[in-house]
């Protein structure tokens, strides 16, 4: 493990505990789409909390398939919605979303859980941490239009944490405007906080409002 891998570990770990016993909760209800964030989120968790306070929400999509076609809803956010109840209903659980910064700002609103621990991570920092990324049709759309993630993560990690408003600049064609866009239509969802654990400037919901 990279010096840099150690110190993410322990700084999400900290904020875990310290979500857990402000909550008087005992463990972390992780929603798990079997996505690499999912898979990094569980990793560090289970080493800094112990394997007994994470608990893994998932759910096989041939179960949700059928209920979403028939209400003509999309399978995707069916699941999503499916391990977010599980995870409510879990007794003593906090329920946690393992959604990268890059997927949380460009994403719309942030999702309902109160514990992002990788809201802090670029989805560059998931790659190279975990070999793989992901995030929402929309999202990836956007990195295609960009150029590629490490073109779009740079650029929003210019603007957003460096205020430099030519940060998007470097975007080929209209990315730029779809990237403004984006973040506009997430910053109300913004204003309430969740709990993320702060790795570096203007993090989500600790000095990141707008």
């Amino acid at each position: 493990m990279t010096d840099r891998a150690r110190r993410i570990a322990e700084v999400v770990g900290a904020v875990a505990r310290q979500a857990l016993a402000d909550h008087g909760r005992t463990r972390i209800a992780l929603l798990d789409d079997g996505s690499p964030e999912a898979e990094l989120a569980a990793r560090i968790l289970v080493d800094q909390l112990g394997e007994e306070r994470v608990a893994t929400v998932r759910v096989d999509p041939d179960h949700v398939r059928w209920v979403a076609g028939d209400l003509g809803v999309d399978r995707r956010r069916a699941e999503e919605e499916v391990r977010r109840l599980l995870a409510r209903l879990i007794d003593d659980a906090l329920p946690a979303h393992p959604a990268s910064k890059t997927a949380l700002l460009l994403g719309g609103a942030l999702p309902p859980e109160p514990l992002l621990p990788l809201g802090d991570l670029w989805a560059t920092d998931v790659l190279a941490l975990a070999g793989g990324w992901s995030a929402s049709a929309e999202v990836v759309a956007l990195a295609e239009a960009a150029g590629g993630i490490e073109v779009l993560a740079t650029s929003v990690r210019r603007l957003i944490g460096g205020r430099d408003p030519a940060g998007l600049d470097v975007l080929a064609g209209a990315a730029a405007g779809r990237v403004r866009a984006a973040l506009a239509a997430g910053s109300a969802s913004r204003r309430h906080p969740r709990i993320v654990p702060k790795l570096g400037v203007r993090t989500l919901c600790a000095d990141l409002f707008e």
